[in-house]
C-alpha cells in the first residue's frame, strides 16, 4: 500500500511540481566530503544560494580546490602522452557505481599520481633528449654530404665552383689583393623552411656580395621539441655559408642564433668529412637502439597510467565540484577553529527520508563504521566490507530510530538534516518526476519556460496534442509507417545507443536529438498513420477498401461536349448514394481533380478551425484550474472567466456554425436544407460581426436556424460586454487590496508600537509542519505594489492583446490546412513526375527494368530526403510554435525556477 503511495505521489508530480521542503543541512567539517559525495550521486538536493555572485568563500579548503586543479593537470598531461602514444585507456562505464569517491580516496590519488607523473616526465624528457640530438645529427650529416657534393668534382649534375673561383667571387672590393693572404671560411646549419627567405635577405642586406649561401630541404620534416609545448613537425633547410673574411662572422653568428639556426661543423678536406659522415651514421643507429628503449620504457609506464587514469579523473572532477560547494558553505561551531559547515538547501517531500538515510549511511561510512573489527585477518570480513562500499543504500524512515545508533559511533560528528518551518519570501523551485518516455516532451516545454512552482505542467498534455497536430499536417500511412520504423529501431536498440553515446569520444548532437525524442517520433508516426487512414492517402494514393459511394454517370458525348460542365451533383442519387464512407474520406475525391481540391480544401480548413479553437478553449479551461488550485480567485473571475466567455461567444459560436452545418444541410436532404441553400460559414460570422444581412436565394432560409440573428446579437453583446471587465477589472480590485492592506498595516503597527520587546517576541509566529496550502501560498505570493498608472497601462496591454490574439490564434492555427495541402500536391508531384516515368517507360524488358530501379531509387530517396525529414522539421517547427504561443499562452506562465541539484553527471569516454 505504501509503494502504490509512492507511485500515485510520481504520477502526480508530473501533472505539478512536487511538494518541496526547505530545510537547513548541518555537516560537520570530517564527514562532509563524503556526505556530499553520496547526495551527489543521489541528486536530489539544491543548495540555495551558494553560486551567486556576491556569494562570500570561507576559504577554508581553497587549498584543497588548488590541489585538485594541480592534480588534474597532471591527469590530463599524462592524458595527453597516452593519446600520443597510442597507448590503451581503460574505460570503466560503471565508475559512478563501482568507484565511489571517499576523502581518503585522495591522499592515495596524489601520491600514485606524482609517482607516475615524476617516472613519465624523467624518461619522456630524456627520450625528447635522445631525439632532439638524433635529429640534430641527422641534419648535421644531411648538410656535409650537400656541403660536400657542392664542393666537389665528381657530381656532374651539379653547379661546380673551384675554391680559387669562390674566393674570386667573395673577395672584398676594397682590399688589396697583396695585403694579406684570404682563405675561404665554411659554416653550415639548419633553419626552418618558414625563416630561411627572411633570414636570407636579411644576410645580403647586412653582407652583399660578401657571403654565398646554399640551401637544401630535408626531404623527411623532423620533430622540433621546445619545454612546455607538444612537439612540433617542421620542414628545414640545410645551408652552406661561404666567405673569405673573418670580420663578417661575428654578425653572422649573432643572426643565426636570433633565427635560431642550429650550427655545426664542417671539416675543411674532403677525407675529413666523409670520416665525420660516417662518424655520424653510426652514431644515428646507436641513439635510434637507445630511443626504442626509451620509449618502450615510456609506453610501459603509461599503460600502467592508463588502467585507472579514467577513475581518477572523473573522481577529481567529482572532488574539485565538492570541494568548490563546501568553499561557498557557511561556517558555524568552534570556539577556535570552526566545526560544521551550515547550508540552506530544497529537497523534494517525498526524498527526504532517503536524503536522510544517505547522510546517515555517509556518516558511518566516513568514521570508519566500515572498517569495524579491521583486526581481524578473516577474509569474510574483507569481503563484507567491500560490499558495504558497494551496495545500493538502504530505506530509511524519517527520523533515526535506536537502531540506527550504532555502539561507539560519535554523535557530534552526524550530519543532521532539518525541516524550515518559518515562512520565506522567495518561490521554491519546480521538480517534475520523468522518465525516459516523459522526458522529452518536457524538454519541449523546457525550452520554452519552467513552470512556476505548483503550477499546470503542459507537459502531459503536450503528449497527446503535439504528435496529433504534427500528424494533421503531416498525414500519410506510408510516411508515418518510416517514422515509426525509425522510432522503433532506436527504441529497440537504445542500450547500444546508450553504451555508444558514454563510450564515444565526440559527441554526436544530431544522435542525441533524435535519440532523445524517440518516443516523440513514435507517437508522431503513430499519430501520422491514423491521420492518413482518414486523408484515405498512403504515399499520395487513395486505397478503395469499402467502395466509393459515388457514380460517374457521364458518356463520352457529355464528357467532350464543350457547353456541358462536368461535376459530381450530391443532390443527385445518380451521382452519390447518400451513405458516407465508413472510415476516412471518400477514395473518389483523389481523382476528381479540381472537386477534389476544393473538398478537401474546405474540410480540412474547418478542421484547423475546429482544432485551433479546441485547444485555445482547453488551455482557458487549464488557466481555471490553475487559478482555483493556486487559490487565486481574482484572477479566475476577472480574467480568465471573461476570456473563456468572449471566446466562446464569438469562436466558440464558429464552431457550432461548422457543426450544424455539416449536420442540417446535405446532398439528398430536401430544400431548403439541400447543398444549394447551404450558407457560407464564413459570410454568415463576417455578417454577424458587422451586424448586417445579406439576401438569400430563392426557396432558401433567411437563417440557418430560427431567432439566428437575434442569438448572434447577443453573443457579440456579450462579448463586448467582457472587454471592460478585462481593463477595468483587475486594476479596481489591486488598487482597492492596496488600500486595504495600508490601512491594516497602519492599525497592526500602531498597536505594535505600544508593546514592550518581550511581548513582540512572545507573538512571533511559526506555522506547524501541518501548515494549510493556503497560508504557505499567501507568504510565497507577496506580490509587489505597482504605481496606478502602471496597472492600468499593463491590463490595458493585456485586454488589447487577448482581444486581437483570440483572432490571430485563430487564424494562425490555418497552418494546419496550408502545410496538409503543401505535403499532399509534394507527395503527389513525386508520384507523377519521378515514380510514374519509370511505370510508364515502353523501352525493352532488358532496359525497362534497370529503369523502373532507379526510379524507384530517386523517388524513394526524395521521398525521406524532402518529404520525411524536411516536411517532417517544418511540421515539427510549426507545431511547436502552435503549443509555445497560441496554446501555452492562455495558462502557462513559465517564470518559474527550475530545481538544480546537486548532483554529477553520468560519466562517459568524454569526461
Amino acid at each position: 500500500m505504501r509503494k502504490f503511495k509512492k507511485q500515485q505521489t510520481k504520477v502526480k508530480s508530473f501533472f505539478r511540481s512536487e511538494d518541496m521542503d526547505l530545510c537547513q543541512l548541518l555537516l560537520h567539517t570530517e564527514n562532509a566530503f563524503d556526505c556530499l559525495i553520496e547526495l551527489g550521486h543521489h541528486g536530489a538536493v539544491q543548495f540555495n544560494n551558494v553560486y551567486d555572485e556576491d556569494r562570500l568563500l570561507n576559504h577554508l579548503y581553497t587549498k584543497k580546490v588548488s590541489q585538485c586543479y594541480e592534480l588534474l593537470r597532471i591527469v590530463d598531461n599524462l592524458h595527453a602522452q597516452i593519446v600520443q602514444l597510442h597507448v590503451n585507456e581503460v574505460f570503466y562505464p560503471d565508475v559512478d557505481l563501482e568507484n565511489r569517491l571517499r576523502e581518503k580516496d585522495l591522499a592515495k590519488y596524489r601520491d600514485s599520481l606524482k609517482r607516475i607523473h615524476v617516472e613519465a616526465s624523467a624518461v619522456t624528457e630524456h627520450y625528447y633528449r635522445l631525439e632532439s640530438r638524433r635529429n640534430r645529427m641527422i641534419e648535421h650529416c644531411f648538410a656535409l654530404t650537400k656541403a660536400s657534393k657542392y664542393m666537389t668534382s665528381d657530381m656532374g649534375s651539379e653547379l661546380l665552383y673551384s675554391e680559387s673561383t669562390i674566393m674570386t667571387l667573395v673577395q672584398d672590393a676594397t682590399t688589396s689583393s697583396g695585403a694579406y693572404q684570404s682563405h675561404l671560411n665554411y659554416m653550415i646549419g639548419c633553419i626552418r623552411a618558414d625563416k630561411f627567405y627572411s633570414f636570407e635577405l636579411l644576410l645580403y642586406r647586412l653582407c652583399s656580395f660578401n657571403l654565398i649561401i646554399r640551401f637544401s630541404e630535408i626531404s623527411t620534416p623532423v620533430y622540433e621539441y621546445h619545454y612546455g609545448h607538444k612537439p612540433e613537425r617542421v620542414r628545414k633547410f640545410a645551408i652552406l655559408m661561404m666567405a673569405s673574411s673573418t670580420m663578417i662572422w661575428p654578425k653572422v653568428l649573432k643572426i643565426c642564433a636570433l633565427y635560431h639556426v642550429n650550427l655545426y661543423d664542417c671539416p675543411s678536406s674532403v677525407s675529413q668529412r666523409e670520416e665525420k659522415v660516417r662518424e655520424l651514421g653510426q652514431e644515428i643507429v646507436n641513439v635510434e637502439k637507445v630511443l626504442k628503449e626509451a620509449e618502450l620504457m615510456r609506453r610501459q609506464i603509461l599503460e600502467v597510467a592508463g588502467q585507472d587514469l579514467f577513475i581518477v579523473r572523473v573522481n577529481l572532477r567529482k572532488a574539485l565540484k565538492v570541494y568548490d560547494l563546501m568553499n561557498r558553505l557557511r561556517l558555524v561551531g568552534g570556539v577556535e577553529v570552526p566545526r560544521y559547515l551550515l547550508a540552506e538547501v530544497y529537497i523534494p517531500s517525498s526524498d527526504v527520508p532517503e536524503v536522510r538515510a544517505i547522510l546517515r549511511n555517509a556518516s558511518r561510512i566516513s568514521g570508519g563504521a566500515d572498517n569495524i573489527n579491521d583486526d581481524d585477518d578473516s577474509p569474510d570480513d574483507d569481503q563484507q566490507v567491500a560490499d558495504e562500499d558497494t551496495k545500493t543504500l538502504p530505506k530509511a524512515a524519517p527520523y533515526p530510530t535506536e537502531a540506527d545508533f550504532q555502539p561507539g559511533e560519535d554523535m557530534s560528528a552526524r550530519a543532521i538534516l532539518i525541516k524550515k518551518n518559518r515562512l520565506v519570501n522567495h518561490m521554491p523551485p519546480t521538480y517534475f518526476r520523468l522518465n525516459k518516455f516523459t522526458r522529452g516532451f518536457q524538454n519541449m516545454i523546457d525550452a520554452y519556460g519552467m513552470a512556476d512552482y505548483k503550477e499546470l505542467n503542459p507537459a502531459p498534455y503536450t503528449i497527446i496534442t503535439f504528435p496529433f497536430l504534427f500528424a494533421v499536417m503531416f498525414g500519410d500511412l506510408g510516411h508515418g509507417i518510416l517514422l515509426i520504423f525509425f522510432s522503433v529501431i532506436m527504441i529497440w536498440k537504445h542500450r547500444m545507443i546508450e553504451k555508444y553515446q558514454i563510450a564515444s569520444t565526440s559527441e554526436n548532437e544530431i544522435l542525441n536529438i533524435l535519440f532523445a525524442g524517440r518516443y516523440i517520433i513514435l507517437l508522431m508516426g503513430i499519430f501520422s498513420v491514423y491521420m492518413g487512414i482518414i486523408y484515405n492517402i498512403v504515399m499520395a494514393k487513395s486505397f478503395n477498401i469499402f467502395g466509393s459511394s459515388w457514380r460517374c454517370r457521364y458518356n463520352e458525348t457529355t464528357v467532350y461536349d464543350p457547353a456541358f460542365h462536368v461535376t459530381l451533383d450530391s443532390s443527385h442519387p445518380y451521382f452519390y448514394s447518400g451513405d458516407p464512407y465508413p472510415v476516412g474520406m471518400d477514395p473518389v475525391w483523389a481523382v476528381c481533380g479540381q472537386d477534389s481540391i476544393t473538398t478537401t480544401n474546405s474540410l480540412k480548413m474547418k478542421m484547423a478551425i475546429v482544432l485551433g479553437i479546441t485547444q485555445m478553449m482547453f488551455g482557458l479551461g487549464l488557466a481555471a484550474a490553475n487559478c482555483v488550485l493556486m487559490k487565486r480567485k481574482a484572477d479566475l473571475v476577472l480574467v480568465v472567466i471573461p476570456q473563456m466567455i468572449f471566446m466562446l461567444c464569438l469562436f466558440g459560436y464558429l464552431v457550432f456554425l461548422i457543426f450544424y452545418k455539416w449536420l442540417a444541410f446535405g446532398g439528398h436532404k430536401p430544400a431548403p436544407y439541400n447543398s444549394a441553400c447551404a450558407p457560407s460559414v464564413l459570410i454568415t460570422f463576417i455578417n454577424m460581426m458587422l451586424m448586417k444581412t445579406e439576401e438569400t436565394e430563392e426557396n432558401c432560409l433567411d437563417n440557418m436556424y430560427p431567432y439566428e440573428r437575434l442569438v448572434e446579437y447577443a453573443l457579440v453583446a456579450l462579448a463586448v460586454c467582457t472587454v471592460p471587465i478585462l481593463l477595468a477589472g483587475k486594476p479596481i480590485y489591486l488598487m482597492r487590496r492596496r488600500k486595504k492592506m495600508e490601512q491594516e498595516r497602519e492599525r497592526d503597527f500602531k498597536r505594535m508600537r505600544r508593546q514592550t520587546i518581550a511581548e513582540m517576541r512572545s507573538t512571533m509566529r511559526y506555522t506547524d509542519d501541518d501548515s494549510s496550502e493556503t497560508s504557505r501560498q499567501r507568504s510565497v505570493d507577496n506580490e509587489e505594489e505597482h504605481e496606478t498608472s502602471e496597472i492600468w497601462i499593463h491590463s490595458g496591454i493585456h485586454t488589447i492583446e487577448t482581444v486581437l490574439g483570440s483572432v490571430s490564434h485563430t487564424a494562425s492555427y490555418l497552418r494546419l490546412w496550408a502545410l496538409s495541402l503543401a505535403h499532399d500536391q509534394l507527395s503527389d508531384v513525386l508520384w507523377h513526375m519521378v515514380l510514374t516515368k519509370g511505370f510508364d517507360n515502353s523501352l525493352p524488358l532488358y532496359y525497362g527494368v534497370p529503369v523502373l530501379m532507379a526510379t524507384f531509387f530517386a523517388w524513394a530517396i526524395l521521398t525521406v530526403a524532402i518529404l520525411v525529414m524536411m516536411e517532417g522539421l517544418s511540421a515539427f517547427l510549426h507545431t511547436l510554435r502552435l503549443h509555445w504561443v497560441e496554446f501555452q499562452s492562455k495558462f502557462f506562465g513559465g517564470a518559474g525556477e527550475s530545481f538544480k541539484a546537486f548532483s554529477f553527471p553520468p560519466s562517459n569516454q568524454r569526461s
